[in-house]
């Protein structure tokens, strides 16, 4: 017991809390551009097709920025990459207010502020980690995607709040200054010390270096990858699809939306108690039956009758809920162990975080041409199959990924014990 306090006082102490603030401005921030994005492109007359296709750079350039920023991640000079693409951030939100709809001018806004937020996003996943030397990793993750999730809740409750009342262009305006908030959490952060790294080798190109890098990444980040690849690929098809199915079998408008917002809601408290729940039980193995069960949650969809449809999915969804945020912490807290073997951490939160971006870009995709060829129940099924292949495929590739699948609740891991 004392020890474990000793670690939460140091962790603490390193800056952990201020980070986790970081993390939720940003993502406050980006809560509030998701919701008024496409208000702001209607408003100018844009066509659909074209807020669609915007929307999906934003998707693009988050992804595009992960490995390359990754890569260039060091612990020592963290604090300026921050404060760099918070300053960026900032100017790619309240930009849009300024561009007054010129199409070439949101374009070029919307590709700096997709590519900003996918750097912050990879940045603060590594410091959150370098702060915390991998121990706790459970608890630690917990928080931290905890603050994610709060980020754009709170986001998107002050954006429509806002907007109601002074316009979306003035919201985006006066709203997108909150990354200053975030910076000067940064500013107090303590310094991450430069962590012990293999001295390059004479005579060999950087981009060789950068191909060797990228080919030795442990098979547990590729795991983690992969899980949080499925978790977007389900998530955003049903996300997509669903209110499409639950009207045409008799649902409610609104009950479609209570069904998202307890999937939503119990994704985000799980997260806060994933730290104790790991002081008892392996990570790992809530890790594999989670991945079941949330592939189940899709598969049955299809299934449920209409006279029982509305309380049966609420449990669904809410069980789908539950499954995706300690799917998250768990991915997280994989990725976060290779720290405490004294490992980088930056490459593999780009290509962590790539999976997520990944995932997001597949599934509405994927969604839309099987719902085209086989109809919306068929397609929930067959992605739920075609995703939970792809994990298992994934996880056996490396004796890594198969050392990760653990089914047992017998034993706990080092890093949380």
């Amino acid at each position: 017991m004392t020890e474990s306090r000793g670690v939460r006082a140091e962790l603490l102490g390193g800056g952990i809390l201020l980070t986790y603030l970081v993390c939720l401005v940003t993502t406050t921030t980006e809560g509030v551009h998701n919701l008024l994005f496409p208000l702001y492109l209607d408003q100018y007359g844009f066509a659909l097709t074209v807020i669609g296709t915007l929307s999906s750079l934003l998707g693009v350039m988050r992804l595009a920025s992960r490995l390359p920023i990754g890569a260039r991640y060091r612990g020592s000079r963290a604090k300026r990459q921050q404060l760099f693409w918070l300053v960026v951030l900032l100017v790619s939100t309240s930009g849009y207010a300024f561009v007054h709809g010129d199409f070439a001018l949101v374009v070029a806004v919307t590709v700096v502020h997709g590519f900003a937020f996918g750097a912050l996003g990879t940045i603060n996943l590594a410091v959150a980690i370098d702060q915390s030397g991998g121990r706790r990793a459970g608890a630690v993750m917990g928080w931290y995607t905890a603050a994610l999730s709060a980020g754009y809740a709170l986001g998107a409750f002050t954006g429509g709040a806002f907007a109601d009342r002074i316009g979306i262009e003035p919201t985006l305006l006066w709203l997108g200054l909150t990354p200053l908030a975030a910076m000067l959490a940064v500013w107090f952060t303590p310094e991450i010390p430069e962590s012990a790294r293999e001295p390059g080798v004479p005579g060999v190109a950087l981009w060789r270096r950068g191909i060797a890098a990228f080919l030795g990444i442990d098979g547990r980040v590729w795991l983690a990858f992969a899980i949080v690849l499925f978790l977007n690929i389900l998530s955003d098809s049903t996300d997509t699809f669903f209110p499409l199915y639950g009207t045409a079998i008799g649902l409610p408008v609104a009950f479609v939306g209570v069904l998202k917002a307890s999937k939503s809601a119990s994704a985000t408290v799980i997260r806060f108690f994933a730290g104790a729940l790991f002081r008892f039980v392996d990570y790992r193995a809530i890790n594999f039956w989670a991945v079941l069960l949330f592939a189940a949650s899709t598969f049955v969809i299809p299934f449920i009758a209409v006279p029982i449809a509305g309380p049966v999915l609420f449990v669904v969804f809410l069980g789908a809920g539950l499954c995706r945020g300690i799917l998250r912490v768990t991915s997280a807290a994989t990725v976060a162990e290779l720290r405490a073997e004294g490992r980088d951490i930056g490459l593999s939160s780009g290509v962590y975080n790539s999976g997520l971006d990944l995932g997001a870009v597949i599934g509405p995709a994927a969604g839309g041409v099987l719902s085209a060829a086989f109809g919306i129940p068929a397609m929930f099924q067959l992605l739920a199959v075609g995703s939970l292949v792809l994990y298992f495929a994934v996880a056996f590739s490396s004796r890594a990924g198969r050392a990760a699948l653990t089914p047992s609740f017998g034993g706990k891991v080092p890093v949380d014990r």
